[in-house]
């Protein structure tokens, strides 16, 4: 006898009110790439913990379902699996195929037989029976309606389920968070911003987040958490994550206006960081400083 999958039936939805698609004016500023992905396990690892104790906190516990929206390389959900267990399930959703492949593939070499990835835009796609839970990390900032979005989201959540999500609270015109400031890395912070703000990020999603749920009909617990991760260079991790970042978003940053790629440089950019930096050390963070706010469907 065939065995029964405990992954849940997904019905995707083929179209959106007024018959155009919501992603329309939407542009994600980082390219879809081995290095991209390198790069999001890196930015995983670094704020795991605040992750791992959002979802604790929210309630996500053995034996759920989850459904992960703009679920990238995998780490989310994989978080999400092993807190969920062999008797729960997870869906990852993303409309990147290639990243959907990389997720997958992760999966089966960790072993993780609770979780799955589907290609699609989660605003589009409602899951049957609605899921115990939907997570995610660093989703809204990206699309053009943020409470639309998450509005659609919730389609997919049981009444009782919960929500648990984390955002940037990346600013364009707040000080570059780097010292010094007139070494080679903060300027290129102020590329990497410039290349966001080009693109439409949404700046300072981590702190509208609670505000956005409870438009949203929701009642956001008031303990919210926030990590800001610090990273040091040479030594440190600050210089081959900024180079990481900088790689997968220069037609952003090029687009903008704010340099070209010879002015970047990306090959020698890490290195050149390094050359710069005073003996003392860089001391810096640009994009890793997130919130968590977590909700109840009632």
């Amino acid at each position: 006898m065939r065995r029964r999958s405990s992954l849940p039936y997904l019905a995707v939805r083929q179209s959106v009110p007024g018959g155009k698609p919501k992603v329309a004016n939407e542009y994600y500023p980082f390219l879809s790439s081995e290095d991209e992905r390198q790069r999001l396990i890196t930015q995983g690892g670094l704020v795991a913990s605040l992750t791992r104790r959002l979802f604790e906190k929210a309630g996500i516990t053995s034996g759920m379902r989850v459904l992960d929206i703009g679920s990238g390389s995998g780490d989310v959900a994989f978080l999400a699996a092993r807190l969920v267990g062999p008797g729960g399930s997870v869906i990852g959703a993303d409309r990147d195929r290639a990243q959907v492949a990389f997720a997958q593939q992760r999966a089966r070499a960790d072993h993780l037989t609770n979780v799955r990835f589907i290609t699609g835009d989660f605003r589009e796609i409602e899951i049957k029976p609605a899921v115990d839970a939907i997570v995610g990390r660093l989703v809204l900032m990206y699309v053009e309606d943020p409470l639309d979005a998450l509005r659609r989201a919730l389609r997919s959540l049981r009444v009782g389920g919960v929500i648990a999500l984390q955002e940037s609270i990346i600013d364009y015109d707040g000080p570059v968070l780097i010292e010094p400031r007139d070494c080679l890395a903060a300027r290129a912070v102020e590329w990497f911003r410039a290349g966001f703000k080009h693109a439409g990020v949404h700046p300072r999603m981590g702190l509208r987040l609670f505000g956005l749920m409870r438009a949203a009909g929701l009642d956001p617990s008031a303990e919210i958490d926030m990590l800001v991760p610090i990273q040091q260079g040479p030594d440190g991790e600050l210089f081959r994550v900024l180079t990481s970042v900088i790689r997968s978003q220069i037609p952003a940053i090029v687009a903008s206006g704010v340099a070209s790629e010879t002015e970047i440089d990306i090959e020698t950019l890490e290195q050149r960081m390094i050359a710069d930096a005073p003996v003392s050390g860089v001391v810096g963070y640009f994009n890793l400083g997130q919130v968590g706010v977590w909700a109840k469907k009632s």
